[in-house]
């Protein structure tokens, strides 16, 4: 089978993103079950405070991942969002990103991120501890996992510009 050849990162400025969150600190094969926890939850949330979503879903993974991963399943706000049970606020900072759209399966994410992750080194840049993948299409059962699109992205270390 062929190396997946993903397109060339992006450093784009990132505004403050404000997301309901279930975060938990889970091992890699325990990802899938966290999710179908957690956007039940969330939505719930949501809907019971009569807030929309203000742009699709996404998985935020806090410092480095070691045997588990400091994983927020997200969904973003327009405004901070107030704790409803075990859904909580969380506010991404504006900055830096180095970010990498990937259409497929998602499982070449892993493969994606690891040439993401070699991208910001050989550019010099260090992350921060903060990246996210957002999914800008919603699976449908049964359906083709090539229609897949997923933005990656990575908050670089001291590159913000606070003037």
């Amino acid at each position: 089978m062929a190396a997946t050849v993903f397109p060339a990162p992006e450093i784009r400025e990132v505004g403050e993103q404000h997301l309901a969150v279930v975060r938990d600190q889970v091992a890699f094969p325990d990802i899938p079950g966290l999710y179908d926890r957690a956007y039940p939850l969330i939505f719930g949330a949501l809907a019971a405070a009569g807030i929309a979503p203000s742009a699709p879903p996404m998985g935020v993974t806090h410092g480095e991942p070691g045997d588990r991963l400091d994983l927020s399943v997200a969904v973003p706000v327009a405004e901070p969002f107030a704790a409803s049970g075990e859904v909580v606020g969380e506010t991404i900072p504006a900055g830096r990103a180095a970010t990498l759209l990937v259409r497929g399966d998602y499982a070449q994410l892993g493969a994606a991120y690891e040439h993401l992750y070699t991208w910001i080194g050989t550019q010099g840049l260090a992350p921060s501890g903060i990246a996210w993948e957002q999914y800008l299409t919603e699976p449908q059962p049964g359906g083709d996992p090539a229609l897949n699109e997923t933005q990656l992205a990575v908050m670089l270390d001291g590159d913000r510009d606070d003037s």
